[in-house]
């Protein structure tokens, strides 16, 4: 075979190999389903019992899954510029959607090195029953809440 057509044949798998590792969609670090107990709309970590503050890494991706049968959104009630710091836009009954918790989040947050930030979250058409995650920037790992 020529050099050049091996070269651009190697260039071009190389290539059709980088794109499909990024089209694979990433597992998600945590799962949060969202419910009802009681007739209120919750949010569990998957394989909790109840509904408490998540521990959420900097790097680290959440699924926010719907258990429930109504649609919902979830959206952080902390804002910075005007805007959440994250929405999820609407969930079907049944579906998920995923939200990447990275350093720029973070910072908007109001984060520090070796810090955590109580973020607060809700269903956008039920404002009165609240979430909490706690994100913690990846030098905060395993040292605990104080």
């Amino acid at each position: 075979m020529h050099p050049s057509l091996m070269a651009a044949l190697v260039f071009t798998t190389i290539t059709m190999f980088e794109q499909a590792a990024q089209e694979v969609e990433r597992l998600p670090d945590k799962t949060v389903e969202i419910t009802r107990k009681d007739g209120k709309l919750v949010f569990i970590e998957h394989g909790k019992e109840k509904a408490q503050a998540i521990p959420v890494v900097v790097g680290e991706t959440i699924r926010w899954e719907n258990k429930d049968t109504q649609p919902h959104t979830v959206v952080s009630v902390q804002t910075a510029a005007g805007k959440p710091l994250f929405d999820t836009g609407i969930i079907p009954p049944g579906k998920h959607k995923d939200v990447h918790f990275d350093i720029d989040m973070y910072q908007r947050a109001g984060g520090k090195p070796a810090n955590v930030v109580r973020v607060k979250y809700h269903n956008r058409a039920q404002i009165d029953e609240v979430g909490e995650l706690h994100f913690l920037s990846a030098a905060r790992r395993g040292r605990g809440l104080r």
